[in-house]
């Protein structure tokens, strides 16, 4: 027994020693990017996650891929040597399984050898045959053991077959052959045996492939050889980071190629590498160039909004391809020859190497994560980036008329078979559009700051990045940042259908606004359950003519609103919500920038104003005495009084009594013992809707202060000023319209500054606060 487990430990020994040297992997790449996999609390238990269940045993750890093609072999045969280090994830594994094409390759020249040993091995005769079952010629006892076999191989991968690609033969514009590989969504097996399993990602590759010396290969990671050999080149590409199945990629072609220099993230200058085939004229070359230099600038703003490049140790590029789009292959995306000029599909694939790449969705249910996103974040390039010279609200104009043509589906993907049924018309109309306007709308709701952090967050989540994620984990991301559960956000836009239109009313009684809500929707089709109501935010452009202010509030459902448009505010219940203004509005129109998926008709309703809604206050005897004065053909409910320190953020005091009512004339009073509260109004309810009075302020124990704030109205900055003879020290804050503070300084001087320009238009506030203590406040206007 001794010399076998001395046996067994020179064995494991010797394969980690041989991982490390003839492999060439760095140790660190081992072990760290993998998540323990535990299946019904047992450690042990065997896991698969991908379509057809292969490698249910194993962790994928390593390839070394070895291809031998020539573009001018009519026959398009492949040659190949994949060479696979994994670590067993049950006891007594005596068969490993992969998948590989069965047509293309079960010949004469298919072999296995497990340290050098031949295995014998089998494809099913019905069903996916598609898997190649190999038995090993000793069974490995333990769990965790390190290990490798290699397949030799020799065929014709299929041909294109609508949208399966895999690996293909075509010829470039200069009549030169070339050959590339596009793999989404199950066309790995198609031209390399491997686990396709976006769970289990392959933790560090090699790829080497041998051409006619005529050619240029194109792959994924860094080229640190490209030997001549006789009349062939070698080239040898190394990536360190790891990768699902499909997005391993190589391409070969006669390529001009490019060093456009580099892009700085973080510490790392990071390679710009291009390849584009032989053949384009000089004037062609130079204006693919001009945008490629452009898409650094794409590069710089990811970084900003995303988070750093997540392959900085390697390269960013493109490389020209026979696919009429783009795709993201790890670090060097494949781009058609059409679009090599296109700004959008440059951005859209940039950024798959955040969505989709570093944060794989875990299987091709969830595929709107990459691709809703990847497409949002062409409207962010255009938005970030206007040297580009496009223009996000069309942008958005166009995604979402796309996305509200299709009344039938949803985004989650049902009903999988093949990359098929997967790349239809429909889906891509609900993964890449509709998903484009959730992840539009989400920004909405949560405003710049929370949502781009929720991004951050999302994407450099320990149990996420360069690992793979679901639905769910996004939706974690955004409530920790909203402040509280969208589920019904989530659940709603993700798992049903329908398109959603509004009715919307809106009426005012001078400066106060008051907005009514009605969503209604269309659906059709079977098999997808209809949405009854779309959670979402409605936005609205609210202007006198001169001074406008944008308002975003967040439908929760049919019957609740919520101040919103930077995370969780104050709810109402109802359909009627009411904003203070700094103006007479006289206009209001929805969604001017097409950021949600809704269409409206406006109009004014003049049922929602309450004609003289006056409430006066004074103070006697230690008391303050309210009366409210209304004039309204319409019941009148109840009328509460509220109070506030800061005339933005107000709670309720009690219910005002009914004094008197003659026609349609009435009066309410109400009296309190003086309070700290300085700021008073009255919220009337009527027939299912309700109105603010005007302000009331008194003045409480603490002295008040005059507060002047220059200009008024502001663009770009605003001087405060205030009497501050004994030096005391105060907190002077900014704060919105919601009452969250924007700016704090705090100081023992009579004058302060604030930096407004990045703030919407809009009603603001300037707080004097004291040892915790409101002494007064005053309001300013921002105005573009």
């Amino acid at each position: 027994m001794k010399n076998f487990v001395k046996f067994l430990s020179i064995f494991l020994l010797f394969q980690i020693l041989l991982l490390k040297t003839y492999a060439q992997i760095e140790e660190d790449n081992f072990n760290i990017h993998r998540k323990n996999t535990i299946v019904n609390n047992n450690p042990q238990a065997d896991f698969s996650t991908g379509n057809t269940g292969t490698g249910s045993n194993m962790d994928v750890k390593y390839h070394r891929c070895e291809w031998t093609a020539d573009p001018d072999d009519v026959t398009k045969t492949l040659i190949g040597k994949v060479t696979t280090y994994f670590s067993t994830t049950s006891s007594n594994v005596s068969t490993v399984s992969f998948d590989f094409n069965n047509t293309s390759f079960n010949n004469s020249f298919l072999n296995v050898k497990y340290h050098g040993i031949n295995c014998t091995y089998s494809f099913p005769s019905t069903g996916n045959v598609d898997i190649i079952n190999v038995t090993l010629p000793s069974t490995i006892i333990i769990s965790g053991t390190l290990d490798s076999l290699t397949i030799n191989y020799k065929g014709i991968p299929p041909a294109a077959s609508g949208s399966t690609v895999g690996y293909q033969r075509k010829v470039d514009g200069a009549s030169n052959n070339y050959i590339y590989t596009l793999s989404e969504s199950y066309e790995d097996k198609d031209w390399w045996p491997c686990k396709a399993d976006m769970q289990d990602k392959i933790d560090s590759l090699d790829i080497i492939v041998t051409a006619p010396n005529a050619f240029w290969v194109a792959a994924n990671g860094v080229m640190i050889d490209s030997s001549i050999i006789g009349a062939n080149r070698v080239c040898t590409f190394k990536h360190r980071y790891p990768i699902a199945s499909y997005l391993v990629a190589i391409a070969i072609g006669k390529y001009n190629r490019y060093n456009l220099g580099t892009v700085a993230v973080g510490s790392k200058n990071v390679p710009f590498i291009l390849n584009i085939f032989q053949g384009k004229s000089g004037a062609t070359e130079t204006s693919i160039l001009n945008v490629m230099n452009n898409n650094k600038l794409v590069l710089t703003a990811f970084n900003n909004l995303f988070g750093d490049y997540p392959f900085a140790n390697e390269k960013h590029g493109f490389y020209e391809f026979g696919f009429s789009g783009g795709m993201e292959h790890q670090t060097f995306s494949g781009i058609g020859g059409g679009s090599l000029q296109s700004n959008s599909i440059l951005a859209h694939e940039l950024a798959h190497q955040w969505w989709g790449d570093k944060a794989t969705f875990s299987t091709w249910n969830h595929l709107w994560l990459a691709e809703g996103f990847a497409t949002y974040s062409e409207v962010l390039a255009a938005e970030f980036v206007p040297s580009l010279g496009l223009n996000p609200i069309s942008k958005l104009a166009s995604v979402k008329s796309s996305a509200r043509s299709n009344t039938s589906s949803s985004i989650y993907l049902n009903n999988i078979a093949s990359s098929n049924t997967i790349w239809t018309s429909s889906n891509t109309t609900m993964i890449y559009n509709r998903g484009c306007m959730v992840a539009s709308m989400l920004r909405a709701l949560l405003g710049d700051t929370k949502y781009f952090n929720a991004c951050k967050n999302y994407l450099n989540n320990v149990n996420i990045a360069y690992k793979s994620a679901t639905t769910n984990d996004l939706q974690t991301q955004m409530e920790n940042q909203f402040g509280e559960s969208i589920s019904g956000f989530f659940d709603e836009w993700i798992n049903k259908k329908g398109t959603p239109d509004y009715t919307i009313g809106w009426g005012n009684n001078g400066n106060t606004i008051n907005i009514s809500l009605s969503q209604s929707i269309t659906s059709s089709g079977t098999g997808v359950t209809a949405s009854t109501h779309f959670p979402m935010p409605v936005i609205l452009t609210i202007s006198n003519g001169t001074i406008d202010t944008t308002v975003v509030i967040y439908h929760k459902s049919p019957n609740q609103l919520m101040y919103s448009g930077a995370g969780v505010g104050s709810v109402v219940n109802g359909n009627i919500i009411s904003y203070q203004l700094s103006f007479v509005p006289t206009s209001v129109v929805f969604d001017t920038q097409n950021k949600t998926m809704a269409t409206a008709t406006v109009s004014y309703n003049a049922a929602l104003p309450i004609n003289n809604l006056k409430l006066d206050g004074s103070e006697k005897n230690n008391q303050y005495q309210f009366l409210l004065n209304v004039n309204s053909s319409n019941d009148i409910d109840s009328v509460e009084l509220q109070k506030s320190v800061d005339a933005v953020n107000f709670e309720s005091e009690s219910l005002m009594r009914l004094e008197q009512k003659s026609n349609n004339y009435y009066n309410f009073s109400y009296t309190r013992i003086k309070s700290k509260e300085t700021f008073y109004r009255a919220k009337l309810f009527s027939i299912n809707k309700f109105y603010f009075s005007n302000l009331v302020k008194f003045s409480n124990d603490i002295k008040e202060k005059e507060v002047k704030v220059y200009p008024n109205p502001a663009k770009n900055s605003i001087q405060i000023n205030y009497e501050n003879v004994n030096n005391l020290t105060y907190s002077i804050k900014l704060v919105n319209l919601y009452g969250k503070v924007l700016q704090e300084n705090l100081t023992n001087k009579n004058t302060c500054s604030f930096n407004i320009s990045t703030y919407a238009k809009g009603v603001y506030f300037i707080q004097l606060v004291q040892e915790n203590k409101m002494v007064t406040s005053t309001k300013f206007i921002i105005s573009k």
